[in-house]
């Protein structure tokens, strides 16, 4: 049996090697948020395409949409909201465009998230 995602496409999140020492010297630079075994759970599952056809944490908009209707903004049926919950300390140090380095509690960075909202 062969598993389809709504788009018939996994998302692929994951870098090649070669990018991934890119962007590891970048997140030298950049401001932190320390994820927890939850959070890395729920990104590992956007980076391997498990939660295809989302390609990151889900906007503001996606999550009002999913809470309401489940179903992302462009209509796809979609049952729970995933998004990065922060606390509001945290949110208020961040703006709309700054990436930000996403890290476990070893300090490991996994990925770089670009705020959207």
């Amino acid at each position: 049996m062969t598993n389809i995602t709504h788009s018939d496409k996994l998302v692929n999140l994951i870098v090649d090697p070669e990018r991934a020492n890119d962007l590891k010297k970048l997140s030298k630079n950049l401001q932190s948020i320390t994820l927890s075994s939850r959070q890395l759970s729920d990104l590992e599952l956007l980076m391997n395409g498990a939660f295809s056809p989302l390609r990151g944490f889900m906007t503001g908009d996606d999550y009002m949409s999913v809470r309401d209707t489940m179903r992302l903004r462009d209509g796809t049926l979609w049952p729970i909201p995933v998004c990065l919950d922060i606390s509001e300390e945290q949110s208020r140090q961040l703006s709309v465009g700054q990436s930000v380095a996403l890290r476990d509690a070893e300090g490991f960075m996994v990925a770089i998230l670009t705020i959207e909202d």
